[in-house]
This record gives C-alpha cells, sequence and structure tokens, in this order.
C-alpha cells in the first residue's frame, strides 16, 4: 500500500478520535479543558476565558498577548461551521481585526471520510502504519500546516504558522494552542506526545478523551 494511502487513513483517524466531539455538551467541555490547558502550554499567569454559550453557539476571547501580543475569538455553531477571528492591539475599533478563518459546510468540500471508507483499507494501513507516518500527518495537521500563512507584521515571528486549509473547529483550536506557544522546544515535545497518542488510539479505535489530549508534554 502507497504510504500516502496509510497517512489518509491516519488523517482521518486523528480528525476523529481527537477532535470530533459530539454534541454542545461535550463541545462545552472540550473548550472548557483546551481553554485551562493554555495557561501552562503557553506559560501565562491567567487562565483564558471557557466557553459563553448562545444557543448552540459556543464562543469565547481568549488572551494570548503574553505569548505573542495578540488576542482570537472563536465561535462554534456547528462542526463544519466556525470562525476563528485574530486580533492586536490598537483595539478593534480602532482598526485591530488582524484575520478571520471562516468554515462553511453548506459548500461543498472533498468526502475524505467517506472516500476512505468505501475502499474499505484501514486494516491494512494499520499494518503498514509506523510512527513516522503518524508524525508527518501530525506535522501537516498542527506543528507545520501543509497549507498556511505567516503573518509578517506584527508578528514578525516567521515560525508561527496560521493553517488555511483546517476544516474542524476543535482542530483549528487545537493548531493555534502549539503555533502561539513561545517555546520551540515544547512544540517539539508536543509533536512528540502527539504521536505517541495517536499511535495508540488509532490502533485502539478509541476517542481521546480532552483531558488526555490537552495534557501538557513533560
Amino acid at each position: 500500500m502507497d504510504k500516502h494511502i496509510v497517512q489518509a487513513y491516519i488523517w482521518q483517524d486523528i480528525v476523529r478520535l481527537g477532535f470530533s466531539p459530539s454534541g454542545t455538551k461535550n463541545w462545552k467541555k472540550w473548550l472548557r479543558l483546551y481553554a485551562w490547558s493554555l495557561k501552562e502550554f503557553w506559560e501565562v499567569d491567567c487562565y483564558p476565558k471557557a466557553p459563553s454559550q448562545s444557543g448552540n453557539r459556543l464562543c469565547a476571547d481568549i488572551d494570548c498577548s503574553e505569548a505573542i501580543g495578540m488576542t482570537f475569538e472563536y465561535a462554534v455553531e456547528h462542526d463544519d461551521k466556525f470562525t476563528v477571528r485574530l486580533m492586536y492591539s490598537p483595539p478593534r475599533e480602532q482598526g485591530g481585526l488582524l484575520w478571520v478563518h471562516d468554515m462553511d459546510g453548506r459548500y461543498f468540500s472533498f468526502p475524505n471520510q467517506e472516500f476512505l471508507t468505501f475502499h474499505k483499507r484501514r486494516n491494512q494501513a494499520l499494518q503498514i502504519m509506523n510512527p513516522e507516518h503518524i508524525g508527518e500527518v501530525v506535522d501537516s495537521l498542527i506543528i507545520h500546516p501543509t497549507p498556511h500563512q505567516h503573518i509578517e507584521s506584527p508578528l514578525e515571528n516567521h515560525d508561527i504558522r496560521i493553517g488555511g486549509g483546517l476544516m474542524n473547529p476543535f482542530l483549528y483550536l487545537f493548531h493555534l494552542r502549539v503555533q502561539f506557544c513561545p517555546d520551540i522546544r515544547r512544540r517539539m515535545a508536543e509533536k512528540e506526545r502527539l504521536v505517541a497518542l495517536f499511535d495508540q488510539a488509532i490502533r485502539d479505535n478509541s476517542e481521546i478523551a480532552p483531558s488526555e489530549l490537552m495534557k501538557i508534554p513533560n
């Protein structure tokens, strides 16, 4: 089996097992634990805000000014409809909106999961899968998103890569957790942790608890 077919199954399993909580209650739990994890992961003084809820819409502002001098805000309405806005000082009323990432699942996107399920080669892919395969997918999704943008001003940090092709809201927020971490060594330790975590989850075909996903690497 071609390496890229193996990695296609890994890609979909990472999204399915790590970033697909079901229902508003589980979304809220995932986002709350996500916010709590940022204090230690970014080594900042305060816990970011947990999400507020209006109907099925969950939203919060995350102050990452200690890490990168900015703030981002998110709104998750559905597992394929969300918005993330990146803000900087001066306040938004003075033109501080820097970046908006929108995902709207009403429009067609390639049905990766349906395609892979139809061909029924996951078991064969698992027999070939190794940590290098998983590491390359973790890079592409989280550490160094394949399609990405650099914001040259005012960030002035080429190591920050804003993913442009991530269609899952929880995956997108998690990749920002890594990108906005000011400690490069911690980012690399996080990759090692995630490779081991996803390796076991994929082989067991079991969802990763948010509390496990949000742990801080040693």
